[in-house]
């Protein structure tokens, strides 16, 4: 029978056989074997070191690092405790791979331990609440004020941004308006720290209404505070042994949830309204003008770029580079695999509330089991490996370029 058959829909002849797959199948295997294997090589390593770096390995020292502070601060009065819960808050929100909740759920531990007698409970998670909004509002500010409107000055930076893409465009549409929308606050919120509040500043952003975007982050903020109150309620424990808030344990459990529940959500809604504003608003979005100079970059940089799709073409790379580029998506793999299903096996649970000398033998690097080192190693194998073939691939594009007989080969995952 003909072959009416339109690519994307299901019809009957996809149920077919052709051995052991279905026509469907073999045309997908087919497509997928089409792919610039290099190029998907390469993405798949960007996200395992991703990954690594800030789920496993800044997240893990982040929680040692404050777990220190707490230690060091728990003798001091509540003026002196907020006020250097402030300055090492506001320095860690200035690196950009450190996220807020960290830094929220330590203010949490830290200030309610030393205020519940002169505030209450109560009054002293609110405390620590206030603080934290007050941090963040002050953190954001200096980001985007100091960090990303003189960043905005580079034209490598902007174009390494993309300014001109439609998302930046339709996020600049959502930011960029007056008073307080669900967009606008899904954006603050959800959006990493500090590339978000960065981003602001690189498109010269008022400050005023990014402020006034960014209160809302007291309802992530206040249930991340709850959370770390109740983990150092749970601690306590009376002159006959027995705790003295038994029920704190499991409440922090149930106001950790919340947390994850806002942020995940947050990040939810913010993508749902990027999407639906660049198809929405469409000509708002066309109508805000290119940056010339990023234009001008892009289009320069365009030939480079081609030329190294060309020699990294997957078959037209000789056996050795792909030999370094197959290994390093090994050991990413291997160690992302290992961190992520044998953390036990890799690091020593650590929490807020352990101290240093107790847990890690005062040691911070006994956080790190026979385990978590191997996975460490192949993460640097990883990260050395791909700097050699990214190497190799832009010397050959260099050359190309230089002969003048840069032509793309043909690919179906151009625009993978």
């Amino acid at each position: 029978p003909a072959n009416n058959e339109v690519e994307g829909t299901t019809t009957a002849g996809d149920d077919r056989t052709n051995g052991i797959l279905t026509v469907r199948a073999e045309r997908q295997l087919a497509r997928m074997r089409a792919w610039n294997r290099a190029k998907v090589y390469t993405y798949a390593i960007y996200w395992g070191i991703a990954f690594m770096i800030l789920s496993v390995l800044v997240s893990k020292l982040t929680v040692v690092f404050l777990s220190w502070i707490i230690e060091k601060v728990e003798d001091f009065n509540l003026i002196a405790v907020t006020a250097i819960m402030a300055v090492v808050g506001a320095m860690m929100f200035l690196l950009p791979p450190v996220p807020g909740v960290p830094v929220y759920l330590a203010l949490g531990i830290v200030l309610p331990s030393q205020g519940y007698k002169i505030l209450g409970w109560p009054g002293a998670i609110l405390y620590s609440t206030g603080v934290g909004l007050v941090l963040k509002l002050f953190s954001s500010a200096l980001e985007q004020k100091l960090i990303g409107e003189n960043l905005s000055h580079y034209v490598k930076v902007r174009q390494f941004v993309g300014i001109n893409s439609k998302l930046m465009k339709a996020m600049r549409l959502e930011l960029g308006s007056g008073g307080i929308s669900v967009a606008k606050v899904a954006i603050l919120i959800g959006g990493p720290d500090w590339p978000t509040s960065v981003l602001c500043g690189i498109m010269r952003l008022s400050l005023f209404q990014i402020m006034l975007g960014t209160i809302p982050i007291v309802f992530l903020i206040f249930p991340t505070c709850l959370t770390g109150a109740l983990l150092y309620m749970s601690s306590r424990v009376l002159d006959n042994g027995n705790p003295e808030f038994p029920w704190a344990g499991t409440a922090s459990t149930l106001t950790a949830s919340v947390t994850a529940m806002v942020q995940f959500g947050s990040m939810l809604v913010a993508a749902y309204y990027l999407e639906r504003t660049s198809e929405s608003r469409a000509d708002e979005v066309e109508a805000i003008e290119d940056d010339k100079e990023v234009k001008e970059a892009d289009e320069k940089d365009e030939h480079m770029r081609k030329c190294y799709e060309t020699v990294t073409q997957w078959n037209a790379v000789p056996l050795w580079p792909k030999l370094i580029l197959t290994f390093s998506l090994l050991s990413i793999t291997a160690s992302c695999y290992m961190v992520q299903f044998f953390s036990e096996m890799c690091f020593v649970p650590h929490e807020l509330t352990d101290t240093i000398d107790d847990n890690l033998g005062g040691n911070i690097a006994n956080l790190f089991l026979p385990l978590g080192w191997a996975a460490v190693a192949l993460f640097l194998v990883c990260t050395i490996l791909l700097y050699i073939f990214s190497s190799w691939g832009k010397r050959r594009a260099q050359k190309l370029v230089e002969s003048g007989q840069a032509m793309p080969l043909n690919n179906q995952s151009e625009n993978l």
